[in-house]
């Protein structure tokens, strides 16, 4: 199982999640799900419009707030980064389509 990340309007491959960070990310997407009733599902196809990316960084910086992340430094990594990769698309105006496996 894989996510890869393609800019909407141009399907430019713009970067992918493989299994762990799709695991490591999970509580993010869950809450995501719970805020919108859209589940980024690693086997089908959604679309991110600009204000959904800054929905997930505002997820993950609550999701910062309130957990110890200390104790799983893959997964704060892999958080962390996926937040700068949202936070980047988004301010450049960029929409992005998830293709799940």
């Amino acid at each position: 199982m894989a996510l890869d990340f393609h800019r909407l309007d141009n399907k430019e491959y713009l970067f992918g999640l493989d299994d762990k960070k799709y695991t490591n990310l999970h509580e993010i997407f869950t809450e995501y799900k719970n805020w919108t009733g859209v589940y980024v599902d690693p086997y089908g196809d959604i679309k991110l419009t600009i204000e959904n990316q800054k929905m997930l960084v505002k997820i993950i910086d609550n999701y910062i707030e309130k957990t110890n992340l200390n104790t799983d430094k893959q997964k704060t990594i892999d958080i962390l980064e996926f937040r700068t990769l949202l936070k980047y698309f988004s301010h450049q105006n960029l929409e992005i389509e998830i293709i799940g496996d």
